[in-house]
C-alpha cells in the first residue's frame, strides 16, 4: 500500500484530480489511475493530471494528462489553467507561466481573478486533426438530425463541432460514443454539439474522448470558437456558456486564447 496526495479542483465542473510528482516522484500506473478517478471508491474526475519538473529551460512545469481508463490525452485546457493556478499561487509575483504538454508549451497568465492560456496553432487540414482519408474538414459527412455537417479541428486533440439548436434536448449520450469512434477518426474524437445564440456567444455541449459527457471543455470551446467562426458564424472573440458559467474564447493568427475560472475544491490522500 502507498498514500498518495493529490488536489481536486475543476473548471466549470470539469473536474480533476492533480498529482504533484514534483516532491514525490510516484509512478503513476494504470491502476493508481483507475482508482483515483473512480467516482464511488477515490476522488472522481475527468481527467488526471501530474504536474513534474521539466528539462526544457523554457518552461517552469510539465505535465501528463490521464483519462480514465488509464490512456493519455495531449491537451486538457481547463486542467492547464488549473494547473496554472496551483503554480501562480507558489509564485504570487509570477505574470506568466510555460507548461510543458504533449502539445507543446502552453502559455498561461493571471487575468483579474482568472486564467488565460495559450492553447496553441489550431489545425483544419484532414492529415493534422488526423483523419483517415482526405473529405472536407468544414463539411464532415456525418449526420445529425438537426445539426450541420462537423467541423474538424486539432487543438492539441482532435474534435468535431455540430452546429444546430435545442442542444440540452439532444441525446448527446447516445451520439457522442458513435461519433467519437466513427472510422474516419484513427485517434478517436472529441464531439461538441453548439448553439448560435449570437455573434458575440453561443451555447455548447461536449462529449469528451475515453471520458463521455463533461460540464465543460477547453480545448472544445475554443474549437467550437474556431468553427463557428471560420463558418461565419460568429465573431472571433465569443463567450462559449456552459453549463455551470463560460468560457472566453479569442481567435488571434489561429491561435485559441482562453480566459476562465480554476478552482481548488478540496486536497486529500488514499492509500493504493
Amino acid at each position: 500500500m502507498q498514500k498518495v496526495d493529490f488536489i481536486k479542483m475543476h473548471g466549470l465542473g470539469n473536474d480533476f484530480v492533480i498529482i504533484d510528482k514534483r516532491s514525490n516522484n510516484i509512478e503513476i500506473t494504470e491502476s493508481i489511475i483507475k482508482r483515483l478517478s473512480d467516482r464511488r471508491t477515490g476522488a472522481g474526475c475527468d481527467q488526471l493530471i501530474t504536474i513534474d519538473n521539466t528539462d526544457n529551460q523554457s518552461a517552469d512545469a510539465e505535465i501528463e494528462i490521464f483519462n480514465p481508463g488509464g490512456d493519455r490525452a495531449e491537451a486538457c485546457g481547463n486542467g492547464t489553467r488549473c494547473v496554472a493556478k496551483i503554480l501562480f499561487d507558489e509564485d504570487t509575483d509570477k505574470k506568466i507561466l510555460k507548461i510543458q504538454s504533449i502539445a507543446g508549451i502552453l502559455e498561461s497568465k493571471k487575468i483579474g481573478g482568472n486564467i488565460s492560456v495559450n492553447m496553441g496553432l489550431i489545425k483544419n487540414t484532414w492529415e493534422k486533426i488526423p483523419l483517415r482519408k482526405e473529405v472536407d474538414t468544414m463539411n464532415i459527412p456525418i449526420s445529425i438530425d438537426g445539426y450541420s455537417k462537423g467541423v474538424a479541428v486539432n487543438i492539441g486533440n482532435p474534435h468535431v463541432v455540430f452546429f444546430g439548436k435545442s442542444i440540452y434536448k439532444t441525446d448527446l449520450e447516445s451520439i457522442g460514443p458513435e461519433i467519437e469512434n466513427h472510422e474516419l477518426f484513427p485517434k478517436k474524437t472529441n464531439v461538441e454539439i453548439v448553439e448560435v445564440i449570437d455573434s458575440k456567444s453561443i451555447q455548447m455541449r461536449v462529449w469528451e474522448r475515453g471520458v463521455g459527457i463533461t460540464l465543460a471543455c477547453g480545448s472544445g470551446a475554443c474549437a467550437a470558437v474556431y468553427a463557428a467562426w471560420k463558418k461565419g458564424l460568429i465573431e472571433n472573440n465569443a463567450e462559449v456558456k456552459l453549463e455551470k458559467g463560460s468560457l472566453h474564447i479569442n481567435i488571434i493568427n489561429n491561435e485559441a486564447i482562453m480566459i476562465g475560472p480554476a478552482e481548488i475544491s478540496y486536497q486529500g490522500s488514499l492509500e493504493i
